[in-house]
């Protein structure tokens, strides 16, 4: 007995040491001709451990994984092709022959179009096999057929055009053939059994035909509950996955690492409106039996975003799990009783509003003010006065002469990076980015999720171009999001190559900030700082720490942008690497000298500071060409009266010209015009400047509401949002363009939460 008992644990440790997954792969041509030099990545999920390796004579590949437990493939710019598991104990082995056809597969795995915001019309197809084709459509047989390759007999079929926004709806006959009759030279997606987008249909014939495709769908048998867009799932006897599902659990803990039970936990359907829903049993696991080749978002009731399931890469009958801390977010949990705090409060700036395009600089000259006030006349009823400043600068992008770039990019790449187009989009912004970069041009590039990695270390970019180009598409969105480690490891890639005479910067893009305190995020970047490197933060969405990211950027002489949603990320890094590679000027400062009539009381959109003897300094950095940019000052009028014509507003604006390489001056006055009349004069005449206008006091507001909140200041909490609401009536009464519509209805919003405050303060 205790021979068996030793050599079963022999033989268990052995298995466990021995656990190894053996890959051979055969890349071929359309012609089957065999693949030469090809090259092949694979990335360890969890670990970021990665091989790198060339299809050898024959077009073939032979790599031993004795470690890590998921690894990502790639072949050649089948990037993310598919996962090879290492067994937990024992040996497997995997031969594999691929066509590499990327034209193909760039068309099966393009991202799927959104389809959350579209409203379809359904169209029930009545179709028989003598129907033919009419002068706009063609006719379509999709003949559908088991595992066994017997019909799938009535059986729903959905044909979806996202460009017309139609769903045609039918079902297979007893031959398991589904008929339709569409218009032609259109895209469709194939939907089945609850799986949207199953396949991709591209109709390029320009005349009519009939057309057959068959394949193979073998259905999930489960009750399904649907609800409006909300599955729930009865699952209770089921225990693997199927040909067409994966079997996932969601397990969720507390932060003592306590099982939650009867929690409810949401899986939503990226770029659709459709969301799977259970609650957790007594072991803390929600159950989903999810389509394949899509990816989800879990969310729970109190905190959204959390992470991404990614169901993409399994074949066969595969079963999945994943493992989240449940962190309620107090926004969630008590909204009537939020109220933001300077850190927390996000405002889109007015600048992001800005249609107006100013004249552009004289030829020869980098910058332009332009400046004009709201209104130029004034008459004794008037106590204030707006001025506008329009920057302009050259759009010449035909010289790369700025000094040499040092750059790190500290990515984030968790879980919620997966939704709302980020990472597809912040990979595209990336690569052009790589992609103007000079020869001598230093790089490197830091992912960060729970934890950071280097992906590229810092080099110079001649000759690692499409390297950086493969590492980026490959990038995976999954885990949580931590920013401090991740900025240290950018920071001292920075430090390995620094230039003296250089543009030494991390580049942070984020839409989280974890949970490391934000004073020492800020003291540790302060100290980089100190050595000469600079920061710019770019932050994503809804749900990050704006005042640290602005903080980050203003210690780190950089700059902060904000991104409502994922297509403004291409502009942004536009205008960065064109900051980066083909300034116009540097140092840029406006000096304004008022007097004693027509007196400095803010400045909106830029940060400023008040000097001595009537004086206010502005700073603008990020001096990109093309630029174009709005400051709007309010001035307070003191005893206007027609001597008030003969005392301007002066403007200095001084810069350093890097193709003149000397500093310039431009100077302006602005005056004000006296009316003799007993009118009411409006404060601003043009709707735009109106505009732009309302949203600068409203952010104004809510920031001074913010802060003495946090302050304990009720009143001047309250004050600040009943004076703005009173202020937009007055400017804009109607508020009836959308953009001051729904900032206007936040600070409705929040007065209406801060007098129910007042009223439960005083009921105590």
């Amino acid at each position: 007995m205790k021979r068996f008992i030793l050599f079963f644990l022999i033989s268990m440790f052995a298995s466990q040491i021995n656990a190894q997954l053996n890959y051979k792969l055969t890349v071929v041509d359309n012609h089957q001709n065999p693949l030469v030099g090809m090259q092949v990545y694979v990335n360890e999920i969890d670990t970021k451990e990665k091989i790198q390796i060339k299809t050898d004579q024959n077009g073939e590949i032979s790599i031993e994984l004795k470690t890590g437990k998921n690894w990502l493939l790639t072949v050649g710019k089948m990037y993310n092709y598919k996962t090879l598991i290492v067994p937990e104990n024992g040996y497997s082995k995997i031969k594999e022959f691929l066509t590499y056809d990327i034209e193909n597969w760039e068309i099966q795995n393009r991202p799927p179009p959104d389809r959350s915001n579209i409203k379809f019309e359904y169209v029930k197809q009545n179709v028989f096999n003598s129907t033919q084709p009419t002068s706009s459509q063609s006719v379509v047989h999709l003949i559908a057929k088991r595992a066994n390759h017997k019909p799938l007999s009535n059986f729903p079929i959905n044909l979806t055009c996202i460009k017309t926004k139609t769903i045609f709806v039918t079902k297979t006959d007893d031959q398991g053939i589904a008929r339709f009759l569409v218009p032609f030279n259109q895209e469709y997606e194939i939907d089945i059994d609850g799986i949207e987008n199953f396949k991709h249909l591209k109709f390029l014939i320009k005349e009519p035909a009939r057309e057959r495709l068959g394949f193979i769908y073998e259905p999930t048998d489960i009750d399904e509950l649907v609800e409006n867009d909300t599955v729930t799932q009865n699952l209770k006897n089921l225990k693997t996955g199927t040909t067409a599902r994966i079997f996932y659990k969601v397990i969720v803990k507390d932060n003592s690492g306590n099982l939650l039970s009867n929690e409810n936990v949401f899986l939503n359907l990226i770029k659709s409106n459709k969301v799977y829903k259970a609650k957790t049993n007594t072991d803390g696991q929600a159950i989903f039996l999810l389509p394949k080749n899509n990816k989800y978002l879990i969310n729970l009731d109190f905190q959204r975003d959390i992470n991404v399931i990614n169901t993409k890469n399994y074949q066969g009958i595969g079963n999945g799990e994943i493992r989240i801390t449940y962190k309620p977010d107090p926004k969630l949990q008590n909204p009537e009783k939020y109220i933001p705090t300077l850190e927390t409060l996000l405002v889109s700036e007015f600048n992001n509003f800005l249609e107006k395009q100013y004249q552009k600089p004289e030829k020869g000259k980098p910058l332009r003010m332009i400046i004009e006030w709201g209104n130029d006349f004034i008459n004794g009823k008037s106590k204030e006065a707006v001025l506008n400043i329009g920057f302009t600068a050259d759009n010449d992008e035909s010289n790369k002469y700025g000094p040499p770039i040092n750059i790190s990019f500290v990515v984030d790449k968790s879980g919620s990076m997966a939704g709302y187009e980020r990472l597809e989009e912040l990979k595209k912004s990336l690569i052009n980015f790589i992609s103007s970069l000079r020869e001598n041009d230093i790089a490197s590039l830091v992912c960060f999720d729970n934890e950071p990695q280097l992906v590229i270390e810092s080099g110079k970019i001649a000759g690692r171009k499409n390297y950086f180009i493969d590492m980026i598409n490959m990038l995976e969105a999954n885990g949580y999001t931590n920013i401090y480690k991740a900025m240290i490891l950018g920071y001292d890639e920075v430090l390995k190559n620094m230039m003296p005479k250089g543009t030494n910067r991390v580049v942070l893009l984020t839409d989280g900030y974890g949970e490391t305190e934000v004073g020492v995020i800020v003291a540790k970047s302060k100290e980089y700082n100190k050595k000469g490197v600079q920061l710019s933060a770019i932050g994503v969405g809804q749900d990050y720490n704006q005042a640290l990211l602005m903080q980050l950027a203003s210690d780190g002489s950089g700059v902060f942008q904000h991104i409502g949603d994922a297509y403004n990320l291409q502009k942004s890094f536009k205008n960065e690497i064109s900051s980066l590679l083909y300034p116009v000027a540097k140092d840029v400062s406006l000096e304004i000298i008022y007097n004693n009539k027509i007196v400095f009381k803010n400045l909106y959109g830029f940060q400023f500071s008040k000097l001595e003897n009537n004086k206010v300094k502005m700073k603008l950095d990020n001096i990109y060409p093309g630029l174009n940019r709005l400051a709007i000052v309010k001035f307070d009028l003191k005893n206007a009266n027609k001597s008030i014509e003969n005392e301007p507003i002066t403007l200095k604006l001084k810069y350093f010209d890097y193709k003149l390489n000397k500093q310039s001056e431009i100077e302006e006055k602005a005056y004000l015009k006296w009316k003799d009349s007993d009118e009411n004069i409006e404060l601003i005449l043009e709707n735009e400047h109106k505009k732009l206008y309302a949203i600068a006091v409203m952010n104004q507001s809510l920031k001074v509401m913010a802060d003495a909140f946090s302050k304990d200041d009720f009143e001047k909490s309250e004050k600040a949002v009943l004076r703005a609401i009173e202020q937009i009536n007055e400017i804009y009464p109607q508020a009836k363009d959308k953009d001051v519509e729904n900032l206007f209805q936040t600070l409705k919003n929040y007065s209406d939460i801060l007098m129910q405050y007042k009223k439960n303060k005083y009921r105590k």
